[in-house]
């Protein structure tokens, strides 16, 4: 006779950008020790790895990190660290001037998503225009790993999604990878630019806080929207 299995409850909730809905379950102990592992790591990597991860494995298989951009996988982390973990966590505001910590309790839900771009096209001078995809969780484990400045340009021709004109289209996949990156390598500065405007510009979950240090009285303003702050 053999120990039964406990049940685990299951959740449903829609991600920000998407807008695609999901189900959810908390995370067990098994993968608890895999977020224990990876914050003791002290790697960005590990950390990546491990939420993406554990994103998939408790979204029974929906959300891959590499389909998903990183302020829908960012919410879904937070969902399912809510219904592990609690709901409600605390945290340290540090005054940029003193150092002076302020400990904070927040909600998963008082996070924001900035407003998402409308259109994911953007046309060079020449007229040809480029479909782009936001960059995924995996994307910031390139650019942690690989600090040079080519990682940037690999995360860019992974982002695009087609390139075309009146006469031809071309659908990007692996095989055409070192043809994308040689187009990127000729491309003007200006036409560059429309990458980053596109890419600065997407959405990103959020919360801002301004606050008066209780040590030195400055005035602060601090954001939490990176990965490291959401996940390590």
């Amino acid at each position: 006779m053999s120990i039964p299995t406990v049940k685990v409850p299951k959740f449903t909730a829609t991600l920000p950008v998407s807008e695609e809905s999901f189900e959810f379950r908390p995370f067990l102990v098994k993968e608890e020790k895999i977020l224990l592992l990876a914050n003791e790591s002290d790697n960005i990597v590990s950390a990546v790895t491990a939420i993406g991860d554990i994103v998939e494995q408790c979204t029974f298989g929906k959300i891959k990190l590499e389909n998903y951009c990183l302020a829908d996988l960012q919410y879904a982390f937070l969902q399912i660290r809510g219904k592990s973990i609690g709901e409600e966590f605390s945290f340290y505001r540090i005054c940029g001037e003193c150092k002076h910590k302020h400990l904070t309790e927040m909600h998963v839900d008082d996070f924001e998503v900035t407003e998402k771009i409308s259109n994911n096209i953007i046309i060079l001078e020449d007229g040809t225009r480029i479909e782009l995809k936001y960059p995924g969780l995996h994307h910031y484990g390139i650019l942690f790993d690989d600090d040079t400045p080519g990682a940037i340009f690999e995360v860019v021709a992974d982002c695009i999604l087609k390139i075309y004109n009146e006469e031809e289209v071309f659908e990007n996949t692996s095989e055409l990878k070192k043809e994308v990156l040689e187009f990127i390598d000729n491309l003007t500065a200006k036409d560059f630019e429309k990458f980053e405007d596109f890419f600065t510009g997407m959405p990103v979950l959020y919360k801002s806080f301004q606050f008066v240090c209780e040590g030195c009285g400055s005035e602060n303003k601090l954001v939490v929207d990176s990965v490291t702050n959401f996940f390590v």
